[in-house]
């Protein structure tokens, strides 16, 4: 590949490789990305990964465990009143962290969009193999962003429209800094879980038709570092990655959103996504274009080299010495 004429290669730095974020994507996708200068975030239930949010899944549990086993032992009247009933109390101990996450997630959604951080020299310069092959259907592309120019697109986007995008490295063990994060909100959600108690505790020809708003007192600051855990711990399953992630969280109410939800069809699942705003120009925030292994490299970085000199960017180019065939 070295004689392809303007084929070059980045300087290998530690600098320069924690400063890149690598994004796969099809021909159809590039095409996408420079024509309109935006990125998808897709809905976190429609990911590859079919245990999205539940690596981190037990976080809260051993709170509220901790806690009900505090109420038996003191003969707390609430316990009372469910044996008598023929109750068993850790029940509720043991499944209020899902009630909770299911109350969060149908009042919030998270829309992410995923980046690999490269391991060394030979991932920064070509790629990372297995994502050429999941992404690189027909050859494929790989944009290599400068997080330092994706953080400062996020806080303009931040001023400009309000939305709380964010940009974290994903976990791939339960135990990490964002779980201490979680956890320093211990109090405010066994004060929500005492209040479920509360409720199912009243006389049963009093009690109300419906759970009272658990979530009012999490919100700005609990509730968001439960999602934000959630949404960054991944099964270690797929640690090779080295994910990052681009995400948004926003308020499910009917016909309201901070961005518009659009849709698209993927083998017949209806993926939700947003489009990132005007305000945040991603094509600004790309230093190179690898083009991915396959046929026609020549022909194909060409055509890629027209293409960013038509966006007016000034985007490096290169090509990926990796020796795949796709069979």
């Amino acid at each position: 590949m070295e004689d392809i004429p303007g084929h070059s290669l980045p300087d290998y730095t530690e600098a320069s490789r924690n400063d890149a974020l690598f994004h796969y994507t099809t021909a159809s996708g590039l095409i996408g990305i420079f024509r309109d200068r935006e990125l998808w975030t897709t809905t976190y239930h429609c990911a590859n990964d079919e245990t999205e949010l539940a690596a981190g899944k037990g976080v809260l549990e051993p709170l509220f465990r901790e806690k009900t086993l505090e109420l038996i032992r003191s003969n707390d009247a609430r316990v009372v009143t469910f044996h008598h009933r023929g109750v068993d109390p850790m029940e509720y101990g043991n499944k209020f962290e899902g009630t909770l996450v299911g109350l969060a997630l149908n009042s919030l959604s998270a829309f992410m969009s995923c980046f690999c951080k490269p391991n060394g020299q030979e991932d920064f310069h070509h790629g990372l193999l297995s994502q050429w092959r999941g992404y690189g259907t027909d050859g494929g592309y790989a944009l290599h962003f400068s997080r330092e120019k994706l953080v400062a697109a996020i806080k303009r986007a931040k001023r400009a429209d309000g939305l709380n995008y964010e940009l974290q490295d994903v976990y791939y063990a339960a135990e990490n800094t964002l779980k201490a994060e979680v956890l320093k909100h211990a109090d405010a959600f066994v004060s929500a879980y005492l209040r479920f108690l509360d409720h199912f505790a009243e006389p049963l020809e009093f009690r109300m038709r419906t759970v009272p708003n658990l979530l009012a007192d999490l919100v700005n600051g609990p509730l968001e570092a439960l999602l934000d855990y959630l949404i960054h711990t991944k099964s270690s399953h797929f640690g090779e990655e080295r994910e990052c992630r681009l995400s948004l969280v926003q308020l499910i109410r009917a016909g309201v959103a901070s961005l518009p939800v659009s849709f698209f069809n993927r083998g017949g699942l209806l993926v939700p996504y947003t489009k990132t705003p005007a305000s945040f120009d991603v094509l600004e925030c790309i230093e190179w274009i690898v083009i991915g292994p396959g046929p026609r490299m020549e022909a194909r970085f060409k055509s890629v080299g027209h293409l960013i000199r038509q966006s007016g960017q000034s985007i490096k180019l290169r090509v990926s010495h990796i020796p795949f065939t796709r069979f």
